[in-house]
């Protein structure tokens, strides 16, 4: 995307999405990107809370334990200040908002903000059966339809109440990825043989034939085997969705990290300011600082 947030995902819906979710941005080297230091060393396992500051008030955050691959890069990028001078690019309400773009603290009006990312990247950590995309959820932009994140991109959920049917899709989605994931396991004992057919497929029907066969039949074993245990929401999940809000659509392909625990109708504020069609606040939208909370940020 700039998936938009939404980051990578659907029609429109939001950033990282192009439309609607996070998608990632390309990336830069040189900048910023290049003289972020390895601070955070000492992370702990335990869920870590930062209070957010901005011209239009203060927010609580909270990143979870169960993803330490993304706690410790957003702490880290924290420490550095990172994102300390940096604009929300994007506000879409009753969507999210969306910043992480080096850039806009020395270039606020480039017409191009939201598109550079810094030059590396964090595993993916999706498992929308304990994390998804409720109302307040922080999330993080990513490639490929979340194969891995954004190293900085991140949105916050400010997503209206969901219907049943938008819930049946994002099961649906999800289930589409897992079988896509079990397939990726399963053929790696045949990838030479993959390999091989595929290449004389080139010149040959029958090889074409016995690829597709092999395949087919890979395949069926991928959704047989998650069919086993194919993914619902709770009703925990669904009550909330379609009670408090948020964006399922999301769900399958970008890693959800946080959440707000503090404050949340100051991002709602945000994400109602004036903005272009495109989401781009008319009046910048400052993070004045991020500051990382000791004692579990009582």
């Amino acid at each position: 995307m700039k998936r938009f947030p939404i980051l990578l995902m659907a029609a429109c819906t939001l950033m990282l999405v192009s439309c609607g979710g996070g998608e990632a941005k390309k990336k830069e080297s040189g900048s910023n990107a290049s003289v972020i230091k390895e601070l955070n060393v000492n992370s702990p396992d335990a869920d870590q809370y930062l209070l957010v500051r901005t011209n239009h008030g203060d927010f609580k955050i909270k990143l979870y334990r169960e993803t330490p691959g993304h706690r410790k890069n957003f702490v880290n990028l924290v420490m550095n200040g990172f994102y300390d001078g940096q604009l929300f690019y994007r506000v879409k309400k009753d969507l999210l908002i969306q910043t992480g773009d080096y850039t806009s603290k020395t270039k606020p009006d480039a017409a191009d903000l939201g598109v550079t990312d810094v030059e590396f990247t964090v595993p993916s950590e999706i498992d929308p059966s304990k994390r998804y995309h409720k109302r307040g959820a922080i999330a993080a932009a990513s490639f490929n339809k979340g194969d891995y994140s954004s190293g900085a991109h991140f949105y916050i959920v400010t997503g209206k109440a969901a219907k049943e049917n938008e819930l049946e899709l994002s099961e649906r989605d999800i289930n589409k990825e897992l079988v896509n994931k079990k397939f990726h396991e399963i053929q790696i004992p045949y990838r030479q043989e993959i390999h091989r057919l595929n290449n004389a497929a080139k010149h040959d029907a029958k090889k074409q034939q016995e690829l597709n066969r092999l395949v087919s039949r890979l395949m069926n074993e991928a959704r047989a085997e998650v069919k086993k245990n194919e993914f619902s929401y709770s009703a925990a999940q669904r009550k909330e969705y379609k009670t408090t809000g948020g964006l399922p659509h999301l769900d399958a392909h970008y890693t959800v990290f946080g959440e707000v625990v503090e404050g949340m109708d100051v991002v709602e504020k945000i994400s109602m300011v004036d903005a272009t069609s495109k989401g781009r606040p008319r009046n910048h939208v400052i993070i004045e600082k991020i500051t990382l909370l000791e004692d579990g940020g009582k």
